[in-house]
């Protein structure tokens, strides 16, 4: 198989598998200091900024694209098939219907909100990214150019996400707060992770490519 085709695939599937573990982990929220909150998706969630930058930059605009609506595909149907599994009937021996169904199951509002808030977030990152990254000064540096675009896109994110998901219920505010924040101090230390993961892709691609040349 081609290199960059692999390449590609591995971060593909990486993307594809944390959002997955964020529609799990979207509807947990988890206390942090001075009252906030967050959601406990934050972690994996951001990840994926992480990865589709390094497609964007490898691959180029239209493979980016193609990654964030296959990742709309995978959450949904992940969502899908957590609903019709909790809807399926507990066996004689099995007690552990209702903590099950707490864990997988999520409100509308909550899945609604997670996927208009990934895809106007995930497409203008892309796009803000790649903007970036023709000026001078994203020219010099990949990591600032990602950092600057993960933090608009995570303004985005998660104010779309907390205003659809939890609107009501009067956590609103310390949320969005408490989610920007953790993001910002997450985002400013994963952004080299950019730079660390298109080195390390282009490194595998070259050396992969080398060998097939001498099998060649």
């Amino acid at each position: 198989m081609d290199a960059r085709i692999s390449y590609f695939l591995f971060l593909l599937t990486l993307h594809s598998a944390l959002l997955v573990t964020s529609t799990i982990a979207g509807s947990k929220l988890f206390a942090l200091p001075f009252g906030l909150d967050a959601s406990a998706t934050v972690f994996s969630y951001l990840l994926t900024f992480i990865i589709l930058d390094t497609i964007a930059e490898l691959f180029g605009k239209e493979y980016s694209r193609r990654v964030i609506n296959l990742g709309l595909l995978s959450m949904a149907l992940s969502a899908a098939y957590f609903e019709f599994a909790a809807y399926l009937p507990a066996a004689a021996g099995w007690h552990h219907q209702q903590d099950f169904e707490a864990v997988v199951s999520s409100s509308v509002r909550i899945w609604i909100g997670g996927w208009l808030a990934y895809m106007i977030s995930q497409h203008f990152d892309l796009s803000f990214f790649l903007l970036l990254r023709e000026t001078t000064f994203g020219r010099k540096s990949v990591v600032l150019s990602a950092w600057v675009s993960l933090m608009l896109a995570q303004l985005l994110d998660t104010a779309i996400f907390v205003s659809v998901a939890f609107y009501g219920t009067g956590v609103v505010l310390p949320t969005i707060v408490g989610q920007y924040l953790i993001k910002l101090i997450f985002s400013t230390v994963a952004a080299p992770l950019v730079k660390l993961s298109i080195s390390f892709g282009r490194g595998w691609i070259d050396a992969r490519s080398g060998k097939v040349a001498e099998q060649d």
